[in-house]
Order: C-alpha cells, then sequence, then structure tokens
C-alpha cells in the first residue's frame, strides 16, 4: 500500500491549494482500507476520504491528519444483466458514461463533464440542469440502485438502498462513511440516441473548457432556481475580482479559480467577501458547496 508521509496536498486537488498532509494513503483493496484506518486511529489522527480532490479546498496550513483516496483496485466498471452496472468508488465518472454507450445503456449521460470520480458523485449527488427543461436536475441519486459503504468508526460494511441513502441537493448524508461502489439502474437504448444526449450535454458545459485556470468547480450552493449563485455574485459586481492568486472566474461568477499561487485565505477572503455582499443587497446566505478541510 501507498504510504507518503508529509505530501503537499496542493498535488492531490483540482484547485492546486493546501500544505502538508500527515499521511496520504491509497488502499487497493478492502483489507487495506481497513490497515488505512488503523493507521489514522494508532496516530489519533484524523482521517478524511478524497476522490480526486475536486470541490475540496485545503488550507495553506495543511492537515495533520490521514488523508485516504482509493486506489485503482476499485477503478471498475462491471456489466450485469437487466440494463445493471457495477462501478467501483474510484472509476471517473466520464469512463462510466463512456463505457456504458459501448454497451448501449443510456442514462448516465448527464454525468459527462462534471470531474470526479463515482465516489465523490456520489457523496455530493452531484448533478445538472435538464437539457429541454432548466427547472429540473438529473442528479445521480436518480439512477442508483445501492451503494457499499464501509463505516469509517465502526469499520462495518454494509450495502445501503437507494432509499436507505439521505440524499438531497448536493449532499448525501454519508458522513462518517466511504463509500467503496455501487450498483447503477440504466437503460437500453440506440446508440445514436446515447450519443446525441452526450453531444447536447457536452454542449451546455463547453463554457468549462474556458475557464483557463484550475478550480474546484461551484463553490456555492444555489438558493433557488430563480437566482442561483452565480446571477447574485455576478449581480454584486464580483466577475474578476481577485484577491492574491485567487479569482473570481470572468467566465462563471460561482468558481473561484486559481490564476497563480493563490493561497487557501486568498480564496476564503473571496468566500467571505461575495457573502457578506450578497447577504447585505439581497438578503441571501450562500451556502458552501465547497468542501473546506
Amino acid at each position: 500500500m501507498n504510504y507518503q508521509y508529509g505530501k503537499l496536498l496542493s498535488h492531490l486537488t483540482t484547485l492546486k491549494i493546501g500544505g502538508p498532509v500527515f499521511c496520504f494513503i491509497e488502499p487497493e483493496n478492502f483489507d487495506e482500507v481497513l490497515e488505512a484506518i488503523n493507521v489514522a486511529e494508532s496516530n489519533k489522527k484524523e482521517l478524511t476520504v478524497i476522490g480526486n480532490g475536486s470541490n475540496i479546498l485545503f488550507q495553506d496550513r495543511g492537515f495533520d491528519g490521514v488523508v485516504m483516496n482509493l486506489g485503482k483496485g476499485f477503478d471498475f466498471i462491471e456489466r450485469d444483466t437487466n440494463g445493471i452496472v457495477r462501478v467501483g468508488s474510484a472509476s471517473p465518472v466520464s469512463k462510466l458514461v463512456t463505457q456504458c454507450a459501448e454497451w448501449n445503456l443510456g442514462g448516465c449521460e448527464f454525468l459527462l463533464g462534471i470531474p470526479g470520480s463515482l465516489g465523490g458523485a456520489l457523496f455530493m449527488n452531484a448533478g445538472v440542469r435538464g437539457l429541454n427543461d432548466t427547472s429540473s436536475f438529473k442528479e445521480i441519486k436518480d439512477i442508483v440502485l445501492d451503494i457499499d459503504v464501509l463505516d469509517l468508526k465502526q469499520k462495518k460494511k454494509e450495502t445501503l438502498k437507494r432509499y436507505d441513502v439521505p440524499f438531497a441537493y448536493r449532499s448525501s448524508g454519508l458522513d462518517g462513511k466511504c463509500i467503496l461502489g455501487a450498483r447503477i439502474k440504466l437503460e437500453h437504448c440506440q446508440r445514436h440516441g446515447i450519443d446525441k444526449k452526450i453531444d447536447a450535454y457536452l454542449k451546455k458545459r463547453e463554457w468549462i473548457q474556458c475557464l483557463g485556470f484550475p478550480s474546484a468547480g461551484s463553490v456555492f450552493r444555489n438558493p433557488s432556481e430563480t437566482d442561483p449563485a452565480a446571477k447574485l455574485i455576478e449581480n454584486c459586481g464580483f466577475k474578476g475580482r481577485r484577491i492574491g492568486g485567487a479569482e473570481i472566474s470572468k467566465v462563471h461568477a460561482n468558481f473561484i479559480v486559481n490564476v497563480g499561487g493563490a493561497m487557501s485565505k486568498d480564496v476564503l477572503d473571496l468566500i467571505g467577501l461575495v457573502r457578506k455582499s450578497v447577504k447585505d443587497r439581497f438578503g441571501v446566505d450562500l451556502e458552501l458547496e465547497l468542501r473546506v478541510i
């Protein structure tokens, strides 16, 4: 198993910010996951689980604990019967969409363009607005049958049925658990129909390619359908506002980008400035979607 002491967390996140970690561990199987938990417990350190590092801000001082990222042993996509697919937590969601398209299985196309692994997508209940109805959301909970998890305290593995998981907007309620994998239910479709949806979702999210700098994805949750966070922030005149090396993207106001040498304090100062201004002007308390560790 891969142990790395003092590894810079900036190397593990899409925002490219973060100081050293006490220990970074990348287990390849279930027994190694248990071993990683034991490392944290024996050293009396906090344990946190990450995916590919999107949607996370580690602070400049680092993290005096154990960070665990499931390795290649958890990167698998296996076809079952009746449109059911087993997916490992470390599998990139983009890879999942591509593989399922090859099997003529549709229903997960909306995940294409969302950065991260299946585990991260499940933990955050990743989703996007519908193609034709922008008031509706397509979320990963909509295709889940069940999820294999490990309780990090009790060290107990269990399979949770979809309706046993308290999914909500940008939340799964699975704090304190390590997501190991899941089964999803898709539909047999014509390949040309799947490809058409893939193209439509890619076009819908092509603006992300224009960001030009590292980011962590959406910073705030949308407070409502009619007044998304980006709209409120832009109406406060904050597009392009910069503190240090952190900038509110000129492309999308709900993204903070690292234009070079950004520190966690720069990002947090921008967050504080935005929150205060939106509250003062619109009376809205913006909630973080970004995890600050």
